[in-house]
């Protein structure tokens, strides 16, 4: 929220100084203020108290926001001392050992992050340690929690956390030689980010556990990793936002229906359209690009331009997107399969879309519910919540009727 506060504070101060220019000029010219000035000064000392007001709400927001991690960091370390918990420096494999045998009950792996990448934001993190590798494993079943495509936000703490979205951009208009400025103000939203919990069980055998053999840290990332990571990426696509995170489905703004006898696949015309439907803001942003599923994609590679090119153009390398009229496509496979009304297609700039994933993966564990064929259960568990913070930064396509 740095970015939303500084910006406050900036239109406030901006806001002071119309105000003063205002009665300086007067005060430079021997006059009384007129009544044209004094209803200027009035707008901007509205607009003053209306964005001091927003300013000292985000900054008591920030402070519960400290003051709930700070709490919750001084009962973990109380919580630690209790159990007589190992240091960070024990491994993954001893520590998913020592839950098996029921000598702890269980265990957080925070996810620390490393900075890396060169984004909008001027870069993004890459989390490390097992609680890493489990989110690594994550992403590779959808772009929800990829820092490279959307706007992640990890907290350690599970606390609400407000979150001002801008609804309108202020305005110019043009002003005339000596005349005073009209006032812009902005308007904003106070949405939440909620924690919403989600998980999976992972059974793995009593042998498998004591074999030395095993790479048990990458064996439970990977199974970890899948198994969350497919509730999560189909909730951020497709939540509600009633008692979950709000999906890209249900955020994005409705742009381009297929005509009739285009139920399925979009044309070029749809395509071209829906990414004209977005405005150039959006467009231009260094995040923009479309997202649907693998099949999806797979019919839109057939498709070609009015000069006859491929619109699809294969990435160079594995460092570099494909790409759909010139812009990345990410493949999504909880994105509706093209059909009769279904959102099969997205396009927008995905930094607009906030996916916060709090309190790291916990994992706890069973040895009881597989008690009678020697297994053992490890239930993983993580908190994630979402929304679009414009509906119009993202728009979607629709098929049509048949």
């Amino acid at each position: 929220m740095t970015n939303i506060l500084d910006t406050l504070v900036e239109e406030r101060n901006r806001a002071n100084k119309a105000a003063r220019d205002i009665v300086d000029a007067a005060l430079a010219e021997s006059r009384s203020l007129t009544a044209e000035d004094r209803a200027a000064i009035e707008r901007a000392d509205s607009e003053y108290d209306a964005k001091q007001d927003m300013i000292d709400e985000i900054r008591k927001a920030e402070q519960r926001t400290r003051e709930a991690e700070a709490e919750m960091a001084r009962n973990e370390e109380l919580r630690s001392e209790a159990r007589n918990e190992v240091p960070e420096t024990e491994s993954v494999a001893a520590i998913l050992r020592s839950l098996a045998k029921g000598e702890r009950r269980s265990h957080t792996f925070e996810v620390r992050n490393n900075s890396k990448g060169t984004t909008t934001d001027g870069g993004y993190t890459i989390p490390q340690g097992f609680g890493g590798k489990v989110i690594e494993k994550m992403k590779t079943v959808g772009p929800c929690l990829d820092p490279s495509i959307v706007n992640l936000i990890q907290t350690s703490s599970l606390q609400d956390i407000p979150f001002p979205i801008e609804n309108a951009r202020a305005g110019g208009t043009a002003t005339a030689e000596a005349a005073t400025y009209a006032v812009a103000v902005p308007t904003f939203t106070q949405k939440t980010l909620k924690a919403y919990k989600y998980g999976t069980l992972v059974v793995a055998s009593e042998e498998l556990l004591a074999s030395e053999d095993v790479n048990l840290e990458d064996y439970f990332a990977r199974n970890m990793g899948v198994g969350v990571g497919t509730a999560v990426n189909n909730i951020l696509t497709l939540g509600t936002a009633t008692v979950q995170p709000e999906g890209i489905a249900q955020g994005a703004g409705s742009a381009v229906t297929g005509g009739t006898g285009v139920s399925g696949v979009p044309t070029y015309a749809n395509l071209v359209d829906l990414v004209h439907s977005v405005d150039t803001r959006y467009a231009s942003d260094p995040s923009a690009g479309f997202m649907m599923r693998r099949a999806t994609l797979g019919k839109i590679r057939q498709i070609v331009d009015t000069a006859g090119h491929y619109i699809f153009v294969p990435a160079a390398n594995s460092s570099l997107p494909n790409t759909v009229l010139g812009y990345p496509v990410f493949e999504n496979p909880d994105v509706a399969a093209a059909a009769t009304n279904a959102l099969s297609v997205f396009f927008g700039a995905w930094a607009y879309f906030y996916v916060r994933q709090a309190g790291g993966v916990d994992v706890k564990v069973s040895n009881e519910a597989y008690f009678t064929s020697d297994q053992v259960a490890f239930k993983v568990r993580t908190w994630v919540d979402s929304f679009v913070g414009q509906s119009e930064a993202i728009q979607y396509f629709k098929g049509g009727t048949s």
